[in-house]
């Protein structure tokens, strides 16, 4: 077996992952007795330190399993995933299908819309790894779109669109690195020139945090009606775990979304939580505004010391080797301030980075420490 020389490959390319043992007290993760600003989560409304919200849903909770203990295919389909999922369908005039997560979503969803003959998917460059391993696995013909590039993308629905039945693009509304937003109102212009196009959206970085409801950037433009499948993750800003998809195709998921049949369904308890969650969202404006305004100060602040991307709370200082983002990433380390480096293949080779994902919790003077050592 080469698995040892593997190994030693990543290490000499700077890129061999280990994982820290990490306690967590509000902002902060303790990591070998040193406390840590924690820039490397995704709560980004801070839920997850929101002691009312958590005390008023343990004050409120029923008697719930902590565990379903079988697929919902069979018994596991407890009251409170029909509950959570009407509660949703009635906020969006769509059906909504529960998952365990967001990877098992996206795999096993364009596995099965693979499956359907004659589907060509057009995909952006940077679009999460879970979207990549569903079209591999479902044998899809698939196309990668350059980075928000709509004329590119555009030229290839021309290309092919008499080809094939159905084309779906895929893209995420808010991208997990470079921190930009999808071109959505111009795929949708590409639907109505293109009567076989459908849409694929992955909010998973965008949930919770934009429109008074906080139902997604989609849902802020006001253009969910139009996205064929509106993918919504409960683990980063929902402080949650979990998944939906959101479309007319529920009984098709149900019946060929394989992480959904052949997995033991979440347990009760997390997606109680979930629904609590969810109807508390538009409680929380302030954190959005918050969060929002802290971004831009500190994008512009991190421009002057280099290459900048982002246009929410999800800002990478472009460094580009390996071996420099784990240097500046030690240097923060040692300074109190927790933001691994984020290294190829994640991202582009020579595009490697510090990723600062902000949230709502953090006030200036946070930020202006790690301005002091950058």
């Amino acid at each position: 077996m080469q698995i040892a020389q593997i190994l030693d490959e990543l290490k000499q390319q700077d890129n061999f992952r280990i994982l820290r043992s990490l306690k967590h007290e509000g902002k902060y993760v303790v990591y070998n007795g040193q406390k840590l600003l924690n820039l490397a989560g995704n709560d980004y409304l801070n839920l997850s330190n929101e002691k009312v919200l958590k005390q008023d849903f343990l004050t409120h909770l029923k008697e719930f399993e902590f565990s379903s203990s079988s697929s919902r295919s069979l018994s596991g389909n407890y009251a409170i995933f029909d509950e959570f999922e009407s509660f949703l369908e009635a906020k969006l005039g769509k059906k909504i299908l529960h998952f365990n997560n967001g990877y098992a979503l996206n795999v096993s969803c364009l596995q099965a819309l693979a499956s359907i003959k004659n589907t060509l998917f057009l995909a952006d460059k940077q679009v999460h790894a879970s979207i990549i391993d569903g079209l591999r696995l479902g044998g899809a013909k698939f196309i990668r779109f350059k980075h928000n590039d709509i004329k590119h993308l555009q030229s290839l629905a021309q290309k092919h669109y008499k080809e094939f039945e159905n084309i779906i693009i895929i893209s995420e509304a808010l991208f997990s690195m470079d921190g930009d937003f999808a071109p959505i109102k111009e795929f949708i212009n590409l639907k109505k020139e293109f009567k076989n196009i459908k849409i694929y959206i992955d909010e998973a970085h965008s949930i919770g945090c934009f429109s008074d409801d906080g139902l997604g950037y989609v849902k802020f433009l006001g253009l969910e009606k139009e996205v064929d499948f509106l993918v919504f993750t409960f683990g980063k800003a929902i402080a949650s775990m979990g998944a939906c998809m959101i479309s007319n195709e529920k009984d098709f998921f149900i019946n060929k979304a394989r992480a959904f049949i052949y997995s033991t369904a979440i347990a009760p308890i997390n997606v109680a939580w979930t629904l609590h969650v969810f109807k508390h969202l538009h409680k929380f404006n302030t954190q959005r505004k918050k969060l929002l305004e802290l971004s831009a100060w500190f994008k512009n602040a991190l421009a002057s010391k280099g290459a900048v991307l982002g246009e929410a709370y999800v800002i990478s200082f472009i460094l580009g080797q390996n071996a420099l983002a784990s240097k500046i990433s030690k240097k923060l380390l040692e300074n109190g301030i927790f933001a691994p480096a984020i290294k190829e293949p994640t991202v582009a080779k020579n595009t490697a980075r510090i990723r600062f994902s902000l949230h709502a919790g953090l006030v200036k003077k946070d930020l202006e420490k790690v301005l002091e050592v950058l």
